[in-house]
């Protein structure tokens, strides 16, 4: 048989899917918590309250890759806060404080720390901005398809580790 024979037919046509279709239903649900009126007891209505809405994340091993999600984001937030208090201390501590917040005076006050505080805010600032730069350098990595096998994360993650100790300590002791 042809093409053209089957579309007479009705075989090759596109025909839609109709709104009476079973995807296209929906129904209006109460979003009020089911009352004690069937006879529940107030003791299993106590303790339906305290169970998990979700699996507790304590009955799951941790790994390295929840560890690693969790600090980018810390990093993240933590670098984004100090840019924004950076650049509101810049602004407003003339205005409000008095105070003068130009590069002279910044280094004038670190130079009188000891060395030990010296590295500790060198090192406060340099362990969250390479870690989250190596650590989206390894995201950039996957969104091109590689290393996303189990082994590839595992080793990734790692080197992002091991990167990240030896650089940060390298931009502390500067």
């Amino acid at each position: 048989m042809s093409a053209l024979n089957l579309a007479k037919r009705g075989v090759l046509v596109y025909q839609p899917l109709t709104r009476s279709s079973i995807l296209m239903t929906s129904r209006v649900m109460s979003a009020q918590a089911p009352s004690t009126s069937s006879g529940q007891s107030e003791i299993a209505q106590r303790a339906r309250a305290h169970r998990p809405l979700s699996p507790d994340l304590s009955i799951y091993q941790p790994q390295l890759t929840w560890y690693m999600s969790s600090f980018h984001r810390v990093t993240g937030a933590f670098l984004a806060a100090g840019l924004y208090a950076g650049a509101i201390s810049y602004v407003a501590a003339p205005v409000v404080l008095g105070m003068s917040f130009d590069s002279a005076s910044i280094v004038s006050a670190f130079a009188a720390l000891s060395p030990a505080a010296k590295f500790s805010a060198k090192m406060a600032l340099a362990l969250p901005f390479t870690f989250h730069s190596y650590n989206g350098i390894r995201h950039l990595i996957w969104d091109t398809g590689r290393a996303l096998t189990l082994k590839g994360v595992y080793t990734g993650g790692y080197a992002v580790l091991g990167a990240t100790a030896l650089t940060s300590a390298i931009l502390a002791a500067i």
